[in-house]
Formats: C-alpha cells, sequence, structure tokens
C-alpha cells in the first residue's frame, strides 16, 4: 500500500511546474535523522536508476553530475513534505498546490 502511495506522489511531483518544484524550497524538516535517512535511500535508488539507464554502475563523476544537475534535489523536498507533512517546519508549500 505505501508503494502505491508513493507512486501516486511521484506522479503528482512529475507533473509539477519548475515553478511549483522551487516553492518547496522554503521546507525545513523537523526530524533532521529521519530527513537525512531519507534522503539517503532516494540517492541510492536513483544511483541504482542511473545505473539501469546506463547498463553499467555509474562513475562518481556521473552520480554527480546527476544530483548537482538534475532537479533530483527539487523532487526530493516536494517529495519528503508531501509525505511527511507533519516533519516538515514549513507546510506553507503545500497550499500552493490547492
Amino acid at each position: 500500500m505505501a508503494q502505491q502511495f508513493d507512486s501516486d506522489l511521484l506522479r503528482k511531483i512529475d507533473a509539477m511546474t519548475p515553478d511549483q518544484l522551487i516553492a518547496f524550497k522554503q521546507v525545513c524538516p523537523t526530524d533532521l535523522r529521519h530527513y537525512m535517512n531519507v534522503q539517503r535511500a532516494w540517492i541510492e535508488e536513483d544511483i541504482y536508476y542511473l545505473g539501469c539507464e546506463l547498463n553499467r554502475p555509474p562513475s562518481p563523476s556521473q552520480i554527480a553530475e546527476r544530483i548537482l544537475t538534475g532537479k533530483q534535489s527539487r523532487r526530493f523536498r516536494a517529495y519528503y513534505a508531501m509525505r511527511y507533512p507533519e516533519k516538515v517546519s514549513c507546510p506553507e508549500s503545500l497550499a500552493l498546490l490547492q
């Protein structure tokens, strides 16, 4: 059930405009340990999918490029705020989606 929820949530996030994603910049996690654990899992999964796209393990420079130039960090902040609204101190970003 949680996986279906995440899939639906990720589809919503992928449909957002860049301006909508930027609005999540204000999100401030209240439990930094939880935020870092979720972010670490997010990055590991993204590295796995990058390897699938390349049909080989990605190099450190390819991983860095994906993280620094992609929109993954904005997608993650939106995901975290929408998945764990009780763990952010700036949930007003969610009002932008209404």
